[in-house]
């Protein structure tokens, strides 16, 4: 099966249900999550897309495309963002999470109003991402929690910020970046 797109606020019941046990499979319970003392964004019927890689019937990888508001050396812009790139534990390094990420990055460029993506790494990933062109944020970077605003390089020294340049011509972010609401 290709890797499917469908927005947020198509996907079925069935289709949900599906997404969670991959994320229960890849994270079980109780597992300690890098982050997992921030408050993450929410999912958002009207900006975020579900692409998923099934093989033999079963959902194996899959990640989130959102778009968001971003501040980079006081401009502010439109920015694509990933979120929740999720393999099955047992499919590990078949490639299906880079062609999980090669469809978000074709559907991220359909974006005419985003010209740089972003993602909350971890150490681990970063070879994985820099192998598909994102790079590391100089930082800092901050964003929202309920308790204000905070430094989320600082808080997160070991969970990069990484950009993607959409279009050729355009450029990587330079300097402070605040992302509007939650991170993602």
């Amino acid at each position: 099966m290709p890797v499917a797109v469908r927005r947020y606020r198509e996907l079925v019941p069935d289709e949900v249900a599906e997404w969670e046990r991959l994320v229960r499979k890849a994270y079980p319970p109780g597992e300690v999550r890098l982050g997992a003392e921030l408050r993450w964004a929410g999912l958002d019927a009207e900006t975020d897309y579900l692409i998923r890689f099934h093989e033999d019937a079963e959902l194996r990888a899959c990640a989130w495309v959102t778009k968001r508001t971003a501040t980079v050396s006081d401009h502010e812009l439109r920015v694509a963002g990933i979120r929740g790139v999720v393999t099955d534990r047992g499919h590990r390094r078949r490639g299906h999470g880079r062609a999980v990420m090669e469809r978000a990055h074709e559907l991220m460029r359909s974006f005419a109003d985003c010209e740089v993506a972003l993602l909350f790494s971890s150490v681990m990933a970063v070879p994985f991402y820099e192998s598909l062109g994102w790079r590391a944020v100089n930082g800092p970077v901050t964003c929202e929690q309920p308790g204000g605003r905070i430094d989320y390089t600082r808080a997160l020294p070991t969970a990069p910020v990484m950009a993607l340049a959409l279009h050729r011509a355009a450029e990587l972010p330079f300097g402070p970046i605040h992302v509007h609401g939650f991170p993602w």
